[in-house]
């Protein structure tokens, strides 16, 4: 496990430029595979590329009201990554704090206004695409504008968290409440 100074070190020694790039290739390179990322009073800086990294990170992503843990998908996991690193070279560190990640049936179905067919919900694999985060150290707006610009799926501004996942096309939204 490496401290919040090795992140950042790790972090801003490549260009802004060269993370988009790599982020475009992630399904054949894996290149962002650290992240700092908390919910409740868990608090974890991971490197997901390690068996124990990607357990984790499936972990603090559970469904807590099943008590399941799924299968996170990685190009989800490089793009959070990806969004770190850019928001800690042009804005401030900010650490995830993870308001949702798995869903089963059952808790989507009990969540007022949630999809139907939300990205939170396994596919036939098992895997989810879908992450609600709560940015601590940057503004929500912030996280939304560097999520937004790869354009690799889903982006939905709320008044307490940024939705984001991967899907065949890039479209955005802003909560009215």
């Amino acid at each position: 496990m490496m401290n919040r100074r090795q992140f950042l070190a790790a972090a801003s020694s490549v260009s802004l430029a060269a993370h988009f790039d790599k982020l475009a290739c992630a399904t054949q390179t894996p290149s962002y595979t650290l992240l700092d990322i908390q919910r409740g009073s868990d608090r974890f800086q991971i490197d997901f590329s390690t068996p124990e990294g990607y357990r984790t990170a499936a972990w603090m992503l559970r469904d807590i009201r099943a008590n399941r843990v799924g299968i996170p998908n990685v190009e989800m996991l490089q793009l959070a990554a990806w969004a770190q690193i850019v928001l800690a070279e042009h804005h401030a560190y900010t650490v995830f704090e993870v308001t949702s990640g798995l869903r089963t049936h059952h808790t989507n179905s009990i969540i007022e206004g949630a999809a139907r067919h939300s990205r939170h919900l396994p596919d036939e694999s098992g895997q989810f695409y879908a992450m609600d985060i709560k940015p601590i150290g940057v503004n929500i707006d912030q996280l939304a504008k560097t999520l937004q610009y790869p354009a690799f799926g889903g982006v939905g501004v709320y008044r307490s968290h940024v939705h984001f996942d991967i899907r065949e096309y890039a479209t955005q939204w802003r909560s009215k409440k």
